[in-house]
């Protein structure tokens, strides 16, 4: 089995001091209700940010409570169209990211009905796969919830950055991730929006699922109805088809092309989102060596994770999680000289017996 010491911590760190990002959450397009969280892209603000942040324009335009509930306000982390989100502390002297709905989000009911559904999810869940909230209510006006505060970055952001990983590196996150989905299905849940921008990676190897807005739970499906939700680059053919049941088999999908863009060094399909969407539908993904350096094992992994069809995927994460750990790392046979490779060229296609 990979574990998280074995991971390449140069690549993976990019051999030196790790940036440290505020985690601060996801600012949302969907929206909640007194026990909550929203939906959009997640906000990670560098240190040297936080400091001048509350000098904004914009982040001016709202004061800054001084306390939220049992929570002391520090300073400003980030904003977005729909929330605030604070560094704060508790009575205990933890401090956590404390999110608060503007007004206008917290009048919309379909956002503070996904909010509530979003904190209720999370409060009962305990993997170290799986980001933690502590506490969500209503206070002096303002809806909030509070999380974890965590110092790193996204899987995105990482690769944006660093460009490459290691495949150690890979499958040790991908297994992390199983592992957390496998827990998370377990318990009637499908997360939908797995992508390497709701994978928080921590300086000591940690891998975190976060971005809970658009959770599904199969046993009480009236609570969040079905449909098209999630991001187009990593969707499962099941979630495009709205007449078709979404169960934890989309989500396994989801992280195949995650695994796939981290030893690739890109997605499966481009295209415009109609053309993405149409791609997994109808098309086989190119194998992820035609792109670079991949296992050959690790390649079958991958493309079995992005099956058209859910049952010839791994049956659980679990299932995925053990494949990921029979991977055997093969490291890439040296290439020819130059010369030698012309010379084949050569005789094979311009010089042919």
């Amino acid at each position: 089995m990979v574990s998280s010491a074995q991971i390449d911590s140069a690549p993976l760190l990019e051999r030196g001091a790790f940036n440290v990002f505020f985690f601060i959450y996801k600012l949302c397009s969907i929206g909640y209700t007194v026990p909550y969280e929203e939906r959009a892209e997640p906000i990670i603000v560098a240190k040297e940010a936080v400091m001048s942040y509350s000098a904004t324009e914009r982040n001016n335009q709202l004061p800054i409570p001084t306390r939220v509930g049992q929570y002391r306000v520090l300073e400003p982390l980030g904003q977005g169209a729909t929330s605030v989100v604070y560094r704060a502390q508790d009575l205990s002297g933890r401090q956590v990211a404390l999110k608060t709905l503007n007004s206008m989000a917290a009048s919309h009911p379909h956002m503070r009905s996904c909010f509530k559904i979003e904190y209720r999810t999370l409060a009962q869940l305990r993997h170290s796969g799986i980001l933690r909230v502590f506490g969500a209510g209503e206070a002096n006006g303002l809806l909030f919830m509070a999380m974890e505060l965590i110092q790193g970055e996204t899987l995105e952001q990482f690769l944006q950055r660093a460009h490459a990983i290691s495949e150690i590196a890979a499958i040790d996150i991908a297994h992390q991730m199983a592992e957390a989905l496998d827990y998370l299905h377990n318990r009637g849940h499908v997360h939908r929006d797995v992508k390497s921008s709701n994978i928080l990676l921590e300086p000591g190897g940690r891998a975190v699922l976060f971005d809970f807005g658009t959770v599904y739970n199969s046993q009480q499906p009236t609570e969040n109805a079905q449909g098209v939700y999630g991001t187009p680059a990593f969707l499962a053919p099941e979630q495009i088809l709205e007449d078709k049941p979404i169960d934890g088999s989309a989500d396994l999908y989801s992280l195949g092309v995650a695994l796939y863009l981290m030893v690739a060094g890109r997605k499966p399909f481009y295209g415009s989102r109609e053309e993405v969407l149409d791609a997994h539908l109808h098309q086989q993904p190119p194998p992820p060596s035609e792109f670079r350096w991949v296992s050959p094992e690790l390649e079958r992994v991958i493309l079995k994770a992005l099956a058209k069809r859910p049952a010839e995927r791994y049956e659980s994460g679990a299932a995925f999680a053990q494949a990921l750990e029979e991977v055997e790392v093969e490291a890439e046979e040296p290439k020819p000289p130059l010369a030698t490779r012309l010379n084949a060229w050569l005789h094979e296609t311009v010089l042919p017996d």
